[in-house]
């Protein structure tokens, strides 16, 4: 039996879809019943701050996909979930995690997984670690910009990163949970391009028929507009931080690993916006 904690997420769904393809026994942890009603699977309702919910959720449980929202007691969360799932007699952890995660990290999501990476090699329970780049399905954040002004904007300047389809995150998910589970490895997950926002926006340029530009403001003003729009202070400084570092090529490097692990190549960008046309037009 796997457990899916995050299943309702971007990518939780599309992992409960190809676990169900495979014939898979599994079942997801939702914090409301019609979101589990959606899924189309075994649930259960429950809510990481409620321990006795995620230990219901966890009997008879063999594997667990570990996922959860960014918030500020997300080490919290999922450092209780490491317990309760040892507890449980749970064999292995999937975890998805960040590039860069260090408990020393400037960036908050990137320090809060590096905590929750040493606590789980510390926990005595056997793991693995998914680490993908940065997400192609975050240009959904600009779908209206690109629908409406036929622009999107950023702070990454001319920044190379190697953006990855959360299909393909889900596809070497799947394969962990459910065969060789790479005991104690980790995995820096990217496609096989690595592309400019500026190359993002002649993409969607091309296979929307229309001009889309790519509009580069100061790091300083994108910040300030994540704070006006509610962002705590911590993940708003922290995003800019990472923004600072994909811009200086942090995130430039592409990897081959989901061909090693799969023997299929990375979906490209342009497979991305083929596929998601009704959202951008």
């Amino acid at each position: 039996m796997i457990l899916i904690i995050g299943a309702t997420g971007t990518i939780g769904r599309i992992l409960v879809k190809q676990l169900a393809a495979q014939g898979a026994t599994f079942r997801a942890l939702v914090r409301d019943a019609a979101k589990g009603n959606a899924l189309g699977c075994d649930y259960v309702v429950g809510d990481l701050d409620d321990t006795q919910s995620v230990a219901a959720a966890l009997i008879g449980v063999e594997r667990v996909f570990l996922n959860s929202a960014p918030g500020p007691d997300l080490a919290r969360q999922q450092t209780a979930v490491i317990d309760a799932a040892k507890a449980a007699g749970v064999s292995h952890i999937v975890k998805l995690s960040a590039p860069g995660a260090d408990r020393q990290s400037q960036v908050l999501q990137a320090r809060q997984h590096g905590e929750i990476e040493a606590y789980l090699a510390e926990s005595g329970l056997t793991w693995s670690l998914l680490r993908p780049s940065f997400f192609m399905q975050n240009f959904f954040g600009h779908a209206d910009s690109i629908r409406h002004m036929g622009q999107f904007f950023g702070a990454y300047r001319d920044g190379r990163i190697g953006f990855i389809d959360v299909e393909d995150i889900a596809t070497v998910a799947a394969m962990l949970l459910t065969g060789d589970a790479h005991h104690g490895e980790a995995f820096h997950l990217t496609g096989s391009e690595s592309l400019t926002h500026a190359e993002v926006a002649l993409r969607f340029s091309q296979k929307l028929g229309r001009e889309i530009r790519y509009v580069d403001l100061p790091v300083s003003q994108m910040v300030a507009q994540m704070l006006a729009s509610g962002m705590p202070e911590d993940f708003a400084r922290g995003l800019g931080v990472m923004m600072t570092g994909m811009a200086a090529g942090y995130a430039a490097t592409t990897t081959d690993v989901f061909f090693k692990l799969t023997g299929q190549f990375p979906r490209t960008f342009n497979q991305f916006i083929e596929d998601n046309l009704v959202v951008f037009r």
